[in-house]
């Protein structure tokens, strides 16, 4: 049974914000994966290109930024124009009115609000006002408007939206305190989340980074793709762009909802058909060429053990959800946390056969294990993996006979 573990840096930069709780290093997902401890780690097999980050641009945005950022200067000039000739209008409303009013309409700004205050108009455009002496003075009202508008709309752009009763969009004010770090990373998951993509609390820690979806997709090529825990619709999207027709499945009505509406904003909608169903129940009644596994990991939890057991996984134990897979296809790619045990993948494999585990490091740091089973694997890589082996075996042999001889 062979077993490639291959390092897959998928993009790098320094100025990226990380979790050191959450990523460990490449150095130390060798360590642990790979037996040979004199082994260098190789170089990055694939080097994608970096998008610069819009974090540090949006972190520290208010709202008063986001709305203004949200709208064009055409959209601001076309509302203060409506504005404008709503206050005309009810100057021309209150033109035949009494001296008092007319006085009212010429007061210097300097002095609006407490001539207004003096005249004793405050709120007489209520219930029970004066008709003629019922407006405050329109200019100050003006003002007032225009704050009024701004706010709604900074409050309509925060406000969460719901998905049967539940959120699915969030900003950086409503993200609870302990989910932060997640936000700040949005754009990794999502280069167009600005566009309005949907997640739900879970969604956010469970999507897979679009650049390592990305890099998947590639590695999955084929006519028809099964993504059986589809979730948010992360790897979904990705798999659109380089297959003919992904079938999505997810037993969460939320999920799938927000799968349709992200596949939607990256105009991929029609290649996907969206299944909300039981994964294990469809798998005897579907067809394809490669099914692309990421079950649920149990939430965050999983980092605070040292390997991850794919006994563990919800909401099956991962070697029955591998065999369910294998009864439509040979051709799978299973998706894990970064710290599984890689003698339980290469095991999926059965005798004779190989399986490939890719470490999918992001920035520098890992961020998940790849593995890859039937027609997947790259054997060119495992020959060039062997290759390197033997050299370095080689090396070593020769550098323990320099230092023998030396002595």
């Amino acid at each position: 049974m062979n077993v490639i573990v291959v390092i897959e840096e998928v993009a790098s930069s320094p100025d990226s914000r990380r979790s050191e709780e959450e990523d460990m290093t490449t150095e130390e997902i060798i360590e642990e994966s790979v037996s040979s401890p004199s082994t260098e780690m190789p170089k990055s097999t694939t080097e994608l290109e970096v998008i610069k980050s819009l974090e540090e641009q949006s972190e520290d945005e208010g709202p008063e930024e986001i709305a203004n950022s949200t709208f064009t200067p055409q959209t601001v000039k076309e509302i203060d124009g409506d504005r404008q000739e709503g206050d005309k209008q009810d100057d021309l409303t209150h033109s035949t009115g009494t001296e008092l009013e007319s006085a009212l309409v010429t007061v210097d700004d300097t002095n609006k609000k407490s001539s207004a205050k003096r005249r004793g108009l405050g709120n007489k455009n209520k219930e029970g006002g004066d008709p003629y002496l019922g407006y405050d003075n329109p200019r100050p009202s003006k003002k007032r408007k225009r704050a009024k508008k701004q706010k709604a709309i900074v409050q309509n752009m925060i406000s969460e939206e719901k998905y049967n009763d539940v959120i699915v969009s969030y900003t950086e004010e409503t993200m609870p305190k302990d989910m932060k770090k997640y936000y700040f990373q949005r754009y990794e998951y999502f280069s167009k989340f600005d566009e309005g993509v949907l997640m739900d609390k879970e969604g956010w820690f469970s999507v897979t980074p679009e650049k390592i979806a990305s890099h998947i997709s590639k590695r999955c090529q084929s006519d028809v793709i099964i993504d059986a825990f589809c979730g948010c619709g992360g790897n979904s999207i990705q798999f659109a762009l380089s297959c003919n027709q992904v079938i999505a499945i997810d037993l969460d009505p939320v999920k799938l909802y927000c799968a349709r509406e992200n596949a939607k904003i990256y105009g991929v909608e029609h290649k996907i058909e969206f299944i909300l169903g039981d994964f294990f129940q469809l798998a005897p009644k579907l067809k394809a060429d490669v099914v692309f596994l990421s079950p649920p990991w149990g939430g965050p939890s999983y980092m605070n053990t040292e390997t991850f057991n794919l006994k563990s996984m919800i909401p099956r134990d991962g070697a029955h959800i591998f065999q369910i897979a294998s009864s439509i296809t040979p051709n799978i790619a299973y998706f894990v946390p970064r710290n599984t045990d890689p003698h339980q993948l290469a095991r999926l494999a059965g005798p004779g056969n190989t399986c490939e585990i890719e470490i999918n490091s992001l920035y520098g740091k890992v961020k998940s294990l790849t593995a890859y089973y039937g027609e997947l694997v790259d054997y060119e890589q495992l020959e060039a993996y062997e290759k390197e082996k033997e050299e370095e075996d080689l090396m070593n042999e020769i550098n323990r006979g320099f230092l023998s001889n030396c002595s």
